[in-house]
């Protein structure tokens, strides 16, 4: 049984709700508030560092924060894909609801304005953003290291969705495009293997860097079951929606 755009449980999505583009608004606020005070801060320690620890630092903090926005994007991917209900209450219609109907109506993320693209992602990264500011200050070369590759993984996280959506989109800029043939972003005919059925391959969705690597290695096909068992009672039963089939 394959479920179809009609299948989808439209009462429990609250995407375009004024609740929701509040919660969504306030969070990109918020988010890009303490990017801009911890970028502050890696830049002020920076420029009392010498050159060429600068040459080094940032290039580093900025491919790492990268690779990792390109596993956790295909991690959350993942989980959201395979484990928990679109019922489940408020976590359900909105993070898992949206990558299960994304399977039924790919085109669905290309109708979604910037807020709605990106508010989640700002919500769910602002634990990360606002603890390493507050809690971790900067005062020698291996915080300023963290601080540069947490703000930047961060606002690799942020573009994810857009990257994704871009990738959907079916006239996107030119400019966009050429930066999908680059692969410095995810591209349409990369991003067309997750959209095979059965739909279990290729999750990352910011670069794609990282797919080939972990569709060798099946490392999310053996952490699914482990995952299930210890997340299934918290989040519920994975229902169909998307075409995902238990």
């Amino acid at each position: 049984m394959s479920a179809t755009p009609d299948d989808i449980p439209h009462d429990y999505d609250m995407s375009g709700s004024l609740w929701m583009r509040l919660v969504d608004a306030s969070s990109m606020s918020v988010f890009f508030f303490f990017e801009y005070l911890l970028a502050r801060d890696v830049y002020l320690h920076l420029d009392a560092t010498s050159s060429g620890l600068a040459t080094w630092l940032l290039p580093l903090a900025l491919v790492l924060g990268y690779i990792t926005a390109d596993f956790v994007s295909g991690f959350v991917h993942f989980l959201a894909d395979n484990i928990g209900s679109t019922r489940t209450p408020f976590f359900g219609p909105v993070f898992i609801r949206p990558f299960r109907e994304h399977h039924v109506d790919p085109l669905a993320i290309t109708r979604h304005d910037f807020l709605e693209v990106n508010g989640a992602n700002c919500l769910i990264s602002l634990p990360v953003l606002i603890g390493t500011w507050y809690f971790v200050p900067i005062h020698g070369t291996a915080s300023l290291f963290f601080a540069a590759y947490i703000g930047l993984f961060l606002f690799g996280i942020f573009l994810t969705n857009q990257f994704h959506s871009w990738a959907h989109h079916p006239n996107p800029s030119a400019w966009i495009r050429r930066l999908q043939r680059t692969g410095l972003i995810l591209g349409p005919e990369h991003h067309a293997r997750h959209h095979t059925p059965p739909f279990n391959t290729y999750y990352c969705i910011t670069s794609g860097w990282l797919n080939p690597i972990l569709a060798r290695t099946r490392l999310f096909e053996r952490l699914k079951e482990p995952l299930r068992r210890v997340l299934e009672p918290i989040a519920g039963k994975a229902d169909e929606v998307g075409g995902v089939q238990e």
